[in-house]
């Protein structure tokens, strides 16, 4: 039962970071240094990563936790400055 319960939120984890890295693909990149922060390509590779380490190590290691931190940190923050200024 704890194996599965692991499985399912690794997998959600896993789910949100290639979430993120898609939803960072498709944004413009005029808009990242307009709201202050890294450049798209820097966001990519942040993003990029994230899923790499989250696929190999899990979401809930140690390691792993950095890239839910660079998933989360990025939908919370970078992708709702990004939508506030493109929707405009």
């Amino acid at each position: 039962m704890l194996e599965t319960a692991m499985f399912v939120v690794n997998l959600l984890v896993l789910v949100l970071a290639v979430w993120a890295l898609i939803d960072c693909a498709f944004r413009p990149a005029a808009a990242f240094p307009a709201i202050e922060r890294q450049t798209k390509m820097a966001w990519l590779a942040f993003l990029a990563i994230a899923v790499v380490v989250v696929y190999f190590f899990g979401g809930i290691s140690l390691i792993g936790m950095i890239g839910v931190v660079v998933s989360v940190f990025y939908l919370v923050d970078v992708r709702t400055k990004v939508l506030e200024l493109t929707r405009r």
